[in-house]
């Protein structure tokens, strides 16, 4: 089939020669996230949802998006001409129903070969039988598949919180001032510190939420997780436990904020500083977003799929990512099982998809 290693490869390929140096982040001094969807297609005569036997597949690259950037409340308009979320995981998303409004046109006037065919009610389409759609982000989504369980024996990007720390005296918060300051990048989602992945570094990428290859469920996307790098201990310390002698002693910070009216983070010390599960709006620098998280986005396209209510007007079943691929970050498996399937609700989802 396919390895992740292949399509993180395929994307920063793509995102480095296919692309101009136009508009790109300037080399050692400015960085972004990057997210695209891969088309995978079965060799002709073959299936891709046989999985006795190796199916070769071509990969393509139909939809990109980079950035890091989302506007404030006071900065939204109701004539809708400024973008609020300009995340690489949603720019990525609305090329690719750009693409998939381009490809059912191309099926609608017959001029040449489209992922859609005629679908079984009149008037509606469905994708091919021999095509899925992997999602690669060049950095876990921000909200709820950020929190991650830090490790005692891990490298940790800054001094982790004890309770004797925050409680040191006016003098010994002196002394610790580039700790404070470490810490405080550590929690802001758009410092370098926060998020190490740039454009263009060898990616160790993973490879999760693997389902579904080729085939396009009517009910929403259930994936089979698996990892090559997932440890056994890994598992158990998103829950705050680590097996053997290793504790977890800190979570990676998400700088996304709980919804208003919802059940806040703890801000503890250590790995109480968050909860687990919550809706999350995203960071700005400024006031307040009115955007849900990447992680909650990403979660209602594994109900919803990811056509957008305009196309699903004219398809017979949604079009899901059959997979995710992450590049190289800070990562957890568990965590992103539980942001991006772990928090649906299968009756409900099952209801939507009707």
């Amino acid at each position: 089939m396919w390895t992740a290693d292949e399509i993180a490869q395929l994307c920063y390929a793509h995102y480095n020669v296919r692309l101009p140096k136009q508009g790109k982040p300037e080399p050692n001094r400015e960085w972004t996230l990057l997210a695209a969807v891969v088309k995978i297609q079965a060799s002709a005569n073959q299936a891709c949802d046989i999985p006795e036997k190796e199916v070769q597949v071509t990969k393509e690259v139909v939809s990109m998006g980079t950035g890091t950037k989302c506007i404030g409340q006071s900065k939204m308009r109701e004539s809708g001409d400024i973008l609020n979320d300009s995340h690489a995981e949603i720019i990525a998303r609305r090329s690719f129903q750009r693409y998939l409004l381009h490809q059912l046109h191309l099926a609608a006037v017959l001029k040449e070969d489209s992922i859609f065919v005629p679908g079984t009610q009149r008037g509606l389409w469905r994708l091919r039988p021999d095509l899925s759609f992997v999602f690669f982000s060049s950095h876990t989504p921000c909200g709820d598949a950020s929190i991650i369980p830090m490790l005692e024996f891990e490298e940790q990007p800054c001094c982790p919180v004890i309770r004797s720390w925050a409680n040191n005296s006016p003098v010994q918060e002196t002394e610790n001032l580039e700790d404070s300051k470490d810490k405080r990048n550590c929690e802001d989602p758009a410092s370098p510190v926060a998020k190490k992945m740039r454009l263009g570094t060898p990616a160790r990428s993973l490879s999760n939420c693997v389902a579904h290859h080729g085939t396009q469920e009517s009910g929403p996307v259930k994936p089979d997780v698996s990892s090559s790098d997932l440890t056994k201990e890994e598992p158990d310390a998103a829950n705050g436990i680590a097996s053997g002698s290793f504790r977890v002693v800190d979570v990676y910070r998400t700088g996304a904020k709980c919804v208003p009216g919802e059940t806040g983070d703890l801000r503890e010390p250590g790995a109480a500083y968050h909860q687990v599960g919550l809706l999350r709006v995203k960071p700005g620098r400024g006031d307040r977003t009115c955007s849900m998280s990447c992680s909650d986005k990403m979660a209602r396209w594994n109900v919803l799929g990811c056509q957008g209510a305009l196309l699903m007007h004219f398809l017979e079943k949604p079009i899901y990512l059959s997979a995710v691929v992450i590049g190289k970050c800070p990562y957890s498996q568990e965590a992103m099982r539980r942001a991006l399937t772990g928090r649906i609700i299968p009756e409900a989802a099952e209801q939507h998809c009707r």
